[in-house]
């Protein structure tokens, strides 16, 4: 594709107010310190059908939008109807097995497994198991 300089003039403009909008979401953030985040201080929400909780969630040094929590579902329990997003997900199963639904292709992934959700990629997951799962989702929500 070929672009004049007028064409040029216009674009740039439109790229650094999107750029500015970007960064002024991100700065709303907190910068994520170094830090261990101890098991007994962060407390669950919801209940033994589907429960969760926020380790974090703010920026790196390069204001990159990072975000990591956890999320128990009994029996059969899904997490969400199937949806899609721009920033990517990558979960590790850590216990139980978990029921993927990815752009209409099912796959089941057992402890230990990592599971990757790309961007505006439709999905779900469900616990396919008879007793509890539990796995860990980092959210790369990027600049």
């Amino acid at each position: 594709m070929n672009l004049s300089r007028r064409d040029l003039s216009f674009l740039l403009p439109v790229l650094a107010a999107a750029r500015a909008a970007a960064q002024e979401k991100q700065e709303k953030l907190p910068l994520l310190p170094s830090k261990t985040y101890h098991n007994d201080a962060i407390p669950y929400t919801g209940d033994e059908r589907k429960k969760t909780r926020e380790f974090f969630h703010g920026t790196t040094h390069v204001a990159f939008a990072l975000e990591m929590h956890e999320t128990v579902l009994g029996p059969g329990m899904i997490t969400h109807p199937p949806h899609r997003h721009e920033h990517e997900e990558i979960i590790i199963v850590f216990e139980g097995t978990v029921e993927t639904t990815v752009d209409g292709k099912t796959d089941r992934a057992e402890t230990g497994s990592v599971i990757y959700f790309g961007s505006n990629t439709l999905h779900n997951a469900r616990n396919a198991g008879n007793t509890t799962c539990r796995y860990y989702v980092i959210e790369l929500r990027g600049v």
